[in-house]
């Protein structure tokens, strides 16, 4: 069985609220110790994390793609307001829920 892959796509950080680069880095590392692939900058993946520095949310602006997502900008995730410190937390929680949702719907 292939690796579940994971994108990370970035703004351009013009004004950034978060550091994205540092919470990026982190959600990567976790991920890669849970057995999926990451990629940054990729689309061609089975699940995209738009990564926003502010609510403007360019990441995902300027993005054309139906792939399951977890969208962050500055400090929410798919337009929920979350501590930063949660940040990492919950964007991995929701990969993995994602995934863990998908094979439970196709084992059925």
């Amino acid at each position: 069985m292939n690796k579940q892959q994971i994108g990370i796509v970035f703004c351009g950080g013009c004004n950034p609220r978060i550091d994205r680069g540092q919470i990026a880095a982190k959600v990567r590392t976790i991920l890669l110790v849970m057995g999926y692939e990451v990629w940054y900058n990729s689309l061609d993946v089975d699940f995209v994390i738009y990564m926003s520095g502010c609510r403007a949310n360019c990441a995902l602006k300027y993005n054309c793609n139906d792939c399951p997502s977890a969208v962050v900008a500055a400090a929410t995730l798919d337009a929920v307001a979350v501590e930063p410190a949660e940040l990492v937390t919950d964007i991995v929680t929701k990969v993995r829920n994602y995934f863990e949702q998908l094979e439970k719907s196709v084992s059925k």
